[in-house]
């Protein structure tokens, strides 16, 4: 058991926490706003849930990350910013998933190797020995200083702590979990992001510009407004 207890510690935890890979930015040119709405997330027998839905000319985004592609191209810093605090918030919940579930299965582990026998009780045979010098009456005769005189039932101390050390592992590891789930999910810094984003995709849609004009009447220059 110590040497699995080992693999699982030294196991490559990177690999259930990936660094999430972006696609290359695309061309700023023909970028579009990124829309959202509140969609319905059955959850089996419990009912429903909402969740924000984001959508990129028309198609739904399937991974919220997908969007980095759209929002690095804006080249709006805010955005950036904000979208850079969403990815660090992914790492660490996934760093914190991998580790929650680690040490869940060490006390998984500890607790199936340190478990109650089959009436549910920590107890294990501990031998009772004859003192030195003596002789004593045995369940099978007389014995003498030394030998065992019968067992008894007591108390296994070291494995009902190991089972309840055990059962600290699990229920941490599952907090971990519970805490870096929540920091994976799309949060209020991805909100902000699209915010910013789509701010300066207004912004940009509008440049002014000093252009001469003409008319019957009189003549000279003007300011126009490209939408």
């Amino acid at each position: 058991m110590k040497i699995l207890l080992i693999l699982l510690l030294l196991c490559p935890m990177s690999v259930w926490a990936q660094q999430d890979r972006l696609p290359p930015p695309v061309l700023p040119d023909n970028l579009k706003p990124i829309e959202s709405d509140l969609v319905p997330s059955y959850n089996g027998r419990y009912g429903q849930q909402v969740k924000t839905q984001y959508m990129y000319d028309g198609l739904d985004v399937r991974h919220a990350k997908d969007l980095g592609q759209y929002i690095l191209a804006s080249g709006d810093r805010d955005a950036i910013r904000e979208f850079n605090r969403y990815i660090s918030s992914r790492h660490t919940g996934g760093w914190l998933i991998a580790g929650g579930v680690t040490w869940a299965i060490i006390g998984a582990i500890i607790m199936g190797s340190n478990g109650p026998g089959s009436d549910g009780k920590f107890t294990m045979q501990q031998p009772y020995y004859c003192p030195t010098g003596y002789a004593c009456g045995g369940s099978g005769g007389m014995v003498y200083g030394g030998q065992i005189v019968s067992y008894q039932t007591v108390t296994d101390t070291h494995r009902q702590n190991m089972y309840a050390k055990g059962g600290v592992f699990m229920l941490g590891g599952a907090i971990l979990a519970g805490i870096g789930w929540g920091l994976n999910m799309p949060g209020p810094h991805l909100r902000r992001s699209v915010q910013y984003y789509n701010r300066a995709l207004k912004q940009q849609g509008i440049s002014w510009q000093i252009t001469p004009y003409s008319s019957l009447s009189n003549s000279g220059v003007g300011l126009v407004g490209r939408f």
